[in-house]
């Protein structure tokens, strides 16, 4: 039963998940006529409502810090930004990620008011530690921004490091049971999750879960070093994009140089700062692998609601500096900067509008709807493998796990009944096949499933002989030790009127 527990995923996004798909449990099994899964839009919509909810606490913070006016300007500049649309119908946990970030920080903001003001310091310290303990329940690479707020609070409050131990302290309270249970199921804190640490070291990610024994040979300080350097200098080339193609956002960096009016947005910008350095670090040490232009490990995003806030007010600041006197001139100074912030949005939308992007829904290289024909084809206790079990087990509601790294693996796994079973289904998809070249197919990580993938395999010396192609372009293809599409047709019929 353990081999089926998730030590992969934190746990808050799939709880967020199951209360979004509550209302649609009725129609939980997806069908080939089904363009989009009722899963998926349940799924969009939630990451939507916690998008606006959010801004809202943008809106809050930016009051506090500035004035409502900038505050107001600043949330518009984030609601049109398409990033933050995008990763919305992602799937993935940004937009979690950001209300929870919102809430911490507008604790620490709180924190830092009641420091200057002779408030309860301690009690809005508790409640940002709390909010880092969700942030890394949410997902454990915001531990490395957490550093960089817990060298903040250790230099600013006083008494010195007691601040620190408050937040620490608290966040440990939160966090530490979620270690324990990965412990208890795998034996290993961190989870699978650790094999991330890993990406790029000689392997990806992916790579290295599929071997059934870690081999750390090709681990060592040069690779890692080298692999930290290129990701370092990625995000810089890319800093624009990360931050959602927002000029307003990547003037927060030119607003360090400013010295603001009040003293409590002074301290708060150098906290975003050392955060934002924190997640940098993590970010460089970890990787960002997009998949149609989104990533779950970028953090960027969520930093650059509150760097919009500044960098607005470093902009107007600058503009008033000019003194032109015309306030039609200033209209046009704001009016401008929100079409520079909407054109991704305003792009996004004409592509769809000409054709181009029919649809922003973000797929990889598989169409859900031929995936879900494996649960008429296949039964709950059967077990499948492919180079993508993740969509395999959401679609299709079967249980499905990476395709081993070696033939001799799958047919260990399969014939001594490793997983409770033997292996009844494989599924491979352009992951492994037309989306790479001939000679990564033949030279990569899936090398051992070369001829499979090419389809040259004499399936009658193979345990799975029966192939099912699906797609167009025949690009999708399914192993199974019989013929599941015609035996499925076959019940229909019998099971008919």
């Amino acid at each position: 039963q353990s081999i089926w527990s998730d030590t992969y995923n934190a746990p808050l996004p799939p709880l967020v998940d199951a209360i979004a798909l509550r209302p649609v449990r009725s129609h939980w099994a997806m069908t080939p006529n089904d363009l989009i899964y009722v899963g998926d839009q349940a799924i969009a919509a939630m990451s939507i409502l916690i998008f606006f909810a959010s801004v809202l606490l943008l809106f809050l913070i930016a009051r506090r810090l500035f004035d409502q006016r900038l505050a107001m300007f600043a949330c518009a500049l984030v609601l049109l930004c398409d990033a933050c649309w995008q990763y919305s119908l992602s799937g993935l946990p940004q937009m979690l990620l950001l209300f929870f970030f919102n809430a911490t920080v507008y604790a620490l903001v709180r924190a830092v008011e009641a420091r200057g003001g002779g408030g309860r310091v301690a009690l809005w310290l508790a409640a940002a530690g709390a909010g880092f303990g969700l942030l890394a329940l949410t997902h454990a690479l915001t531990i490395w921004m957490f550093l960089g707020a817990l060298i903040f609070c250790a230099f600013f409050f006083r008494p010195r490091g007691l601040a620190a131990l408050i937040v620490l302290i608290v966040f440990l309270v939160v966090y530490t049971p979620w270690l324990l249970r990965n412990y208890i199921v795998c034996g290993n804190p961190a989870g699978v999750a650790i094999y991330s640490l890993a990406d790029g070291l000689g392997h990806s990610e992916a790579g290295w879960m599929r071997q059934v024994a870690f081999d750390s040979g090709s681990l060592g300080i040069k690779a890692f070093y080298t692999k930290v350097a290129g990701n370092l200098v990625a995000q810089t080339g890319r800093i624009l994009e990360y931050l959602g193609w927002s000029v307003v956002a990547l003037a927060f960096f030119f607003a360090l140089l400013h010295v603001f009016k009040r003293p409590e947005t002074n301290t708060v910008r150098w906290m975003i700062a050392a955060m934002w350095a924190g997640a940098v670090l993590g970010m460089a040490v970890l990787g960002i692998t997009e998949e149609e232009g989104v990533a779950a490990n970028q953090l960027h995003l969520i930093f650059m609601p509150l760097m919009t806030c500044y960098g607005l007010a470093y902009l107007l600041v600058q503009w008033n500096r000019l003194d032109l006197g015309m306030q039609v001139a200033r209209v046009g100074f704001i009016t401008l900067l929100f079409v520079l912030c909407s054109l991704p949005m305003v792009h996004s939308l004409a592509s769809i509008r000409l054709g181009v992007n029919r649809t922003k829904i973000h797929w990889p290289p598989y169409i859900p709807p031929l995936i879900s024909v494996m649960n008429i084809w296949m039964k709950p206790e059967e077990l499948i493998t492919s180079d993508m079990p993740w969509a395999v087990a959401w679609y299709a509601d079967r249980r499905c796990v990476w395709l081993p790294d070696t033939t001799k693996t799958f047919s260990e796994i399969s014939d001594y009944r490793l997983l409770g079973g033997p292996i009844n289904g494989l599924y491979l998809t352009p992951i492994s096949g037309s989306s790479n070249t001939l000679r990564d197919i033949w030279k990569g990580e899936y090398r051992e499933w070369g001829a499979l993938i090419q389809h040259t395999t004499i399936l009658q010396n193979f345990p799975l002989k029966w192939a099912n192609y699906l797609g167009l372009d025949n690009e999708c293809v399914f192993f199974s030790d019989h013929d599941r599409q015609a035996a499925a047709m076959e019940a229909a019929k019998s099971s008919g009127p």
